[in-house]
C-alpha cells in the first residue's frame, strides 16, 4: 500500500467533494444540490490559490486537508485549517494526523507560526482527535469563519 500527500488539483475537485460528504454521513450522488455545492466550495479553494492537501493510498483519494489565511482578529495571519476530511473507512488509522502534520509542516514553511480551526461542538470525536494533537480549545468573541455552535482551536508550531 503506498501512501502519498501531494496539492489538489482540479482533477481531485469531485472526489474531495465525495470525501467531505461520505465523511460527514451525507448523500455523496454526484446529481444531487448538495454534491454540486460542495464541488463549487472546493473548487474555489483552487480558483483562490488556497492550500489543499490530498491524501492517496495507491493514488485513490482518500483524504484531504484545505487551509487558507484568516484575516480576524485575534488571528490575523493564522493558517486556517477549514477542512479535514477522511473517508470513513480510513478514519481511525493514522491518516488524518499524517496529513494535519503534512499540512502544519507546510504551513510552517511558508513562514505561519500558528494554525486555528473550528470544530462543530457536537462532533466529539474530532475535538479529541484535535486536542490529543496538541490543539487547544480557545474562548473567543468573534467566530472565524462558522455560525454559532462551534469550539474554536489554536495550535503554534
Amino acid at each position: 500500500m503506498r501512501v502519498d500527500i501531494r496539492p489538489a488539483i482540479y482533477s481531485d475537485c469531485p472526489k474531495l467533494a465525495k470525501i467531505k460528504l461520505l465523511a460527514r454521513g451525507e448523500n455523496a450522488d454526484e446529481s444531487s444540490a448538495r454534491f454540486q455545492s460542495e464541488l463549487r466550495y472546493i473548487t474555489a479553494f483552487l480558483d483562490e490559490r488556497q492550500s489543499v492537501f490530498v491524501q492517496l493510498i495507491d493514488r485513490a483519494p482518500m483524504a484531504f486537508c484545505a487551509v487558507r489565511e484568516r484575516n480576524i482578529k485575534p488571528f490575523i495571519g493564522y493558517a486556517f485549517i477549514k477542512d479535514l476530511y477522511v473517508l470513513p473507512e480510513w478514519q481511525s488509522k493514522g491518516f488524518g494526523k499524517k496529513l494535519l502534520m503534512h499540512t502544519l509542516r507546510t504551513m510552517r514553511g511558508n513562514g505561519y507560526m500558528n494554525a486555528v480551526l473550528e470544530c462543530a461542538e457536537d462532533n466529539a470525536r474530532a475535538r479529541k482527535f484535535y486536542e490529543k494533537f496538541g490543539f487547544e480549545k480557545r474562548e473567543v468573541n468573534q467566530k472565524i469563519g462558522c455560525s454559532d455552535g462551534y469550539v474554536t482551536y489554536t495550535i503554534d508550531f
